[in-house]
């Protein structure tokens, strides 16, 4: 091997990293990157974090995001567990703004459930529900908390996903006690569909189950 090889071969044991194979632009090569470094620049980290989001793609082929990896970490360190985001209902519109806008850009599809209830739930059946969505929901999914109604954002779902899921919460609901004789509607959409000539149809779908 040759000094020019040893060189090299130096180099790539610093910083841990190999040349990109992609514009340079796009990944910044440090020689002398390191845990510290990234911590210390936010322009080294941004270059590591592409790193790995183009390493992903390569290996589960999709658009990765920094919040897809921050997801995968969070539910590794916690052990497994994943839990649910419950979220106030005036957070709602502007949560689904920001999936569309994921969604003409990444091609990424989103779904919407609306849980109804035909009576208003007392606290302890509220608490009771809001605890079956918390098993059976991933930790990206996001729940919306009203008086008589939950809505549930679905992020990376498609419609055909929903049927499924559904039937798993009416299950679960009928087998438990405080649930047994409550009577609950639900009502969906998804997004890409044909049902709203523009994304942000699906907006005004949501305020009107909501009223």
């Amino acid at each position: 091997m040759d000094d020019k090889e040893k060189k090299s071969d130096r180099k790539e044991e610093t910083t841990g990293l190999h040349p990109a194979p992609y514009s340079s632009e796009q990944v910044l090569y440090l020689p002398q990157m390191s845990y510290t470094a990234i911590m210390s620049s936010r322009e080294m980290a941004g270059s590591f974090l592409r790193y790995l989001l183009h390493a992903a793609s390569k290996m589960v082929p999709r658009q990765w995001t920094a919040q897809d990896l921050q997801d995968i970490l969070t539910f590794v360190i916690e052990g497994g567990e994943s839990p649910v985001q419950f979220i106030e209902g005036r957070y709602l519109r502007k949560r689904i703004q920001d999936q569309i806008v994921r969604a003409e850009r990444y091609h990424e599809p989103f779904s919407l459930i609306v849980i109804k209830s035909k009576d208003e739930l007392n606290n302890e059946t509220y608490e009771v529900m809001v605890d079956l969505l918390g098993e059976r929901l991933r930790k990206s999914d996001m729940v919306f908390l009203y008086k008589r109604k939950i809505a549930i954002l679905l992020p990376h779902t498609p419609g055909s996903a929903l049927e499924k899921l559904i039937e798993r919460i009416q299950k679960l609901s009928q087998v438990t006690d405080a649930l047994k004789n409550v009577e609950l509607g639900f009502s969906t959409a998804y997004y890409p569909s044909q049902a709203f000539a523009t994304p942000y149809e699906i907006l005004d779908w949501i305020e009107d189950e909501l009223r």
